[in-house]
């Protein structure tokens, strides 16, 4: 049986999923804003098995050791679960979650920058009604993340961001946008100067 990747039993635990491909220090401004300002007890990083929304995963071991060497913070974890479990959906990883760590206070993290197309997630408003939501700034998400289907539709369950300390107790539908310096790394950018530099290099799932 695979066990999760640290203590949760009465705890606050951020969910910060990704493909982290690779992992960068944006990655890490997010988890360590979210864990700070939600005052968790720890942030589990979820390694994307695979993104349905993307074409390209890169190879997976690659993104978990990427993920490990930022998660350094000894309130981190790397888990490699959707992997372990074939899981593909968040929904899926959430009823496992929830199933085998009773008792915890769960968080799901993301950047902005996904805010805008996070209705196209497979049973999203299904994940909205399970965990409560942290969202953190992004340079990248552009004023379409406020506009976008979730925002608009879950609008009146938004909290002050002067409440984000108590989000992982909150009874969801329950979200909060958290301001903090932008960083500007991109996965994007650092897949686009690797292949400048190597441009015969291929990437596998």
């Amino acid at each position: 049986m695979i066990s999760p990747p640290g203590p949760y039993q009465g705890l606050r635990v951020g969910l910060f999923g990704g493909s982290f491909n690779p992992a960068h220090e944006g990655h890490l401004h997010v988890a360590q804003t979210a864990l700070t300002r939600l005052q968790l007890d720890w942030v589990w990083w979820i390694v994307a098995r695979g993104n349905p929304l993307k074409e390209s995963h890169g190879v997976f071991a690659a993104r978990a050791a990427s993920a490990r060497r930022l998660a350094s913070h000894p309130r981190m974890r790397v888990s490699t679960i959707e992997r372990d479990l074939s899981l593909t959906y968040t929904r899926d990883l959430l009823t496992v979650l929830d199933q085998r760590c009773p008792g915890a206070r769960f968080v799901w993290i993301m950047g902005a920058d996904n805010l805008s197309g996070f209705h196209h997630w497979a049973g999203w408003r299904e994940i909205v009604g399970r965990v409560p939501l942290a969202v953190i700034s992004r340079p990248d998400a552009g004023p379409g993340a406020k506009l976008g289907r979730f925002a608009q539709t879950f609008r009146r369950q938004r909290l002050p961001e002067s409440h984000a300390p108590a989000l992982a107790l909150a009874d969801p539908p329950a979200w909060t946008v958290l301001h903090a310096p932008l960083h500007p790394a991109s996965s994007t950018v650092i897949r686009s100067r690797a292949r400048a530099r190597n441009p015969f290099r291929r990437e596998t799932g």
